[in-house]
C-alpha cells in the first residue's frame, strides 16, 4: 500500500481544536523583549568602555528579569503542559491535504532533475531537424559539435532515476488527490467525524494513514484501539485519457521544453 509518512500523522497532533498558547506567546515574549535590552546594555557598555567612556550608575535596571515575569512564564508553561488538545475531522483532512501537497512538489522537483538529460536530448531533435531540412552540411557540423563539448548520452542510470521519478509523481498525486477528494466531500468528512465519536476517539491519536490505488481505499488507524477506518474513493477516480487530456492544458506541460523549450535556449 501506498502509505502516507507516519510523521505526517504526528503534526496533526500540534493542531488543536481548542489551541491557545496565547499566554505563553505573551509570557515569553516579555522574557525575550527584556532579554533584548540586556543584550544591548551589554554590547553598549562594553562599546563605551573600550572607549574610556563610564556609563551612569543603574543604567541597566531596566533591562533587569523580574519575579513576577519569570512566575508568569513558569505558570504559562505549567498549564500548556496540562493542556487537553483535540483534532477534528476537518483539521485532520486539511492537515493531510497539506503534507500530501508538500510530498507532490519534492516529487515534480526531483522530476525535473532527472529530465535533465532528456531536456539535451530535445535540443538534440530540434538541431537534428533543422539540419535535415535544410540540407546544411554547417548545421550537421553544428550537432557534432555540440554532442563533443555536452554529455548528451542517456545511460542506464538515466533511465532508472526518470522512470523512477514519473512512478513516485504518481504515486504522489494519487495520495494527495485522494486527501483532497476528502476535503471536498462534506458528507464523508462528517461521517469520518461521526465515527470517531462513537469510538470515543479523536483524530490527533489517528496514525498509519495510507491509501491503496488498486483498491482505491484509504484507511486510518489508532493508538488506543484496534478499528481501522476505511473509505471508497472509487467515485474519484478518472481514465487514463483523461489524464492525458488534462496534462496537454496543464501549465506544466504549456511552459515545459517540449512546448517552449525554454531551457534549450542555455544551450
Amino acid at each position: 500500500m501506498k502509505k502516507i509518512l507516519a510523521t505526517i500523522l504526528a503534526c496533526l497532533s500540534v493542531s488543536a481544536q481548542s489551541l491557545d498558547v496565547s499566554n505563553l506567546v505573551d509570557t515569553s515574549q516579555s522574557i525575550v523583549d527584556t532579554f533584548d535590552q540586556g543584550i544591548q546594555r551589554v554590547s553598549s557598555l562594553e562599546v563605551l568602555a573600550m572607549q574610556g567612556l563610564i556609563a551612569p550608575d543603574s543604567v541597566v535596571d531596566d533591562s533587569k528579569l523580574t519575579y513576577e515575569q519569570a512566575q508568569a512564564y513558569n505558570d504559562a508553561l505549567q498549564m500548556t503542559t496540562e493542556a487537553v488538545y483535540t483534532m477534528s475531522a476537518n483539521q485532520f483532512v486539511d492537515e493531510q491535504v497539506d503534507e500530501a501537497r508538500v510530498e507532490l512538489n519534492t516529487a515534480i522537483s526531483a522530476y525535473v532533475g532527472a529530465s535533465e538529460v532528456l531536456i539535451t536530448a530535445v535540443k538534440v531533435n530540434d538541431m537534428a531537424e533543422e539540419a535535415q531540412e535544410s540540407g546544411d552540411a554547417v548545421q550537421a557540423q553544428e550537432i557534432q559539435s555540440f554532442i563533443a563539448n555536452n554529455d548528451v548520452e542517456i545511460t542506464d542510470v538515466h533511465v532508472d532515476v526518470y522512470n523512477e521519478s514519473l512512478d513516485t509523481v504518481e504515486e504522489t498525486a494519487q495520495t494527495f488527490a485522494a486527501f483532497v477528494a476528502v476535503q471536498n466531500d462534506e458528507v464523508l468528512v462528517q461521517d469520518m467525524q461521526a465515527e470517531v465519536d462513537i469510538m470515543g476517539e479523536d483524530f490527533m491519536n489517528a496514525y498509519d494513514a495510507a491509501f491503496d490505488s488498486s483498491t482505491g481505499f484509504a484507511s486510518l488507524s489508532f493508538h488506543t484501539t484496534n478499528v481501522v477506518l476505511m473509505y471508497s474513493l472509487e467515485g474519484a477516480f478518472v481514465s487514463a485519457a483523461d489524464v492525458l487530456g488534462a496534462g496537454q492544458e496543464g501549465e506544466f506541460y504549456q511552459d515545459g521544453p517540449t512546448v517552449q523549450c525554454f531551457y534549450c535556449e542555455e544551450y
